[in-house]
């Protein structure tokens, strides 16, 4: 029996479902991983995504070698290259893990058609999440749309089947006749002169960040989790977006270092239950394909929005004169990431502020976030705009200088971001427009914060009465 192993969002052999299940029946085998212009080139294209994807193949690929498999890398469209390539091969056996975008569904179905036409048998497992929205279900038998509810029936599904990660399996040979591929440089897939600084990729680098948060951050993550100025969270969103690390390793790592330290528990406790939030919104998606084109609130559907070009620049370029929210960007701009607390208040700012569309802030994180995925960034979007499930109520307009003050109280995070207010003492560091003569450099205000804010509430309100009448 020979068979073919799709790597996807799943770039790592140790807890990896599929991949243990094709091992343990084929006698041959080549693992293959599809570059899609549907993805690379396509509307949410990501120079930076692209950047990392490519070294954490690479660092499979090595770790492939090591054990004498050769990566495959193909370029084309799946439903076309696997079964091309399952016939050269003469492999009966495709596997890979099942992904839950409206996007992936349709390519996989389109895929498994394909090579069963062909004789070809399909392993697919979930894998990229815990428990899928068909197995976390209301008393109704639905879908949940709060968190708190999904949180608790989350944990006693997971208290009646806990899903332990596994080794990394041991190998069979290659099929025959086969070399590695060399991976393409960045530049010929888009991610030419994007000079972000990217983390290093693969399961390695993600094994080692997790032993690192859980040797110290964790201990007072609860407390810091939302202060930007500080290294206080796990940093593990672009492992966790391309499958590097499994979520179960991280839940199962976690866990036992709270038993070996109780003292670890609260912060232990409060980290997992942001892995829950990312079950929670790759459930909505799954259930709910609908919110990647429409508010998951259809009242909301009908809000009026701003379209100024200038002041959306302003906003992606960190120029907009309120020094978190310019900083937040700057930081996406150059790191390709963005810490969680800054993720909302730029978000908000947008919205609510600004009063522009969520979903061209979500196209633009998308374009820039190395951990942008689809669920995750549709349902933290919809979180700030007020438009999704479980978010914030739309009377709650976070003022970017009050969130300032809360959560970067001596002004770290803004004189890392915004070099131009580096001399400014933290009473001044969050108004500075209030001394224009000590920060020249720095834009005034875009806006007015607390007339957008009554604009804001009017157009929530009218959208509202007319979804109502």
């Amino acid at each position: 029996m020979r068979g073919l192993f799709w790597f996807r969002n799943d770039l790592r052999l140790a807890d990896n479902r599929s991949l243990d299940a094709l091992v343990a029946r084929v006698e041959e085998w080549l693992p293959v991983f599809v570059l899609d212009d549907r993805l690379l080139a396509g509307r949410n294209r990501s120079p930076a995504r692209t950047r990392f994807l490519l070294d954490c193949l690479g660092r499979l690929g090595s770790a492939l070698g090591e054990r004498g498999v050769p990566l495959q890398v193909c370029s084309g469209r799946p439903e076309r290259v696997l079964p091309a390539l399952a016939r050269e091969t003469g492999a009966r056996l495709l596997a890979f893990n099942r992904s839950a975008t409206p996007f992936a569904r349709e390519r996989d179905a389109e895929v498994r058609r394909a090579v069963e036409g062909d004789g070809v048998s399909v392993i697919s497992h979930l894998d990229h999440v815990v428990f899928d929205a068909s197995e976390v279900r209301s008393a109704s038998g639905g879908a949940y749309s709060v968190y708190t509810p999904y949180r608790r029936a989350w944990w006693r599904r997971w208290r009646e089947e806990p899903r332990r990660p596994t080794r990394a399996p041991r190998l069979p040979p290659p099929i025959p006749g086969f070399a590695a591929d060399p991976l393409p440089d960045p530049a010929d897939l888009g991610a030419a002169g994007c000079d972000v600084a990217l983390p290093t990729g693969g399961s390695d680098a993600a094994r080692r960040r997790l032993a690192a948060f859980l040797d110290g951050p964790v201990r007072r993550y609860a407390e810091d989790r939302d202060v930007p100025g500080i290294d206080g969270t796990s940093r593990l969103s672009a492992y966790l977006r391309f499958g590097a690390i499994s979520v179960r390793t991280c839940f199962e790592r976690a866990e036992e270092a709270a038993r070996i330290d109780p003292g670890l528990a609260p912060g232990v406790d409060r980290w997992l239950d942001e892995l829950i939030w990312r079950e929670f919104y790759a459930s909505i998606l799954e259930a709910n394909p609908r919110v990647l084109r429409g508010a998951h609130r259809r009242e909301y559907d009908g809000l009026v929005w701003n379209d100024d070009a200038s002041e959306f620049d302003a906003w992606c370029r960190g120029r907009t004169g309120f020094p978190f929210v310019d900083a937040a960007m700057r930081q996406l701009n150059a790191t390709g990431w963005m810490h969680n607390r800054a993720r909302m208040v730029s978000a908000s700012f947008l919205t609510k502020d600004l009063l522009i569309d969520w979903r061209d802030g979500e196209r633009l994180f998308m374009e820039r976030l190395v951990d942008g995925d689809p669920a995750q960034n549709n349902g933290g979007w919809q979180w700030a705009a007020s438009t999704g499930t479980d978010a914030q109520p739309y009377f709650r307009i976070f003022n970017p200088v009050t969130q300032s003050r809360r959560w970067d109280p001596d002004g770290r995070y803004i004189r890392r971001w915004v070099p131009e207010l580096r001399a400014l003492g933290p009473r001044e560091i969050h108004e500075p427009w209030k001394v224009p003569m000590r920060a020249p450099d720095y834009p005034p205000p875009i806006v007015d914060h607390a007339e957008r804010r009554e604009l804001a509430l009017e157009r929530y309100r009218d959208a509202r009465a007319r979804a109502a009448s």
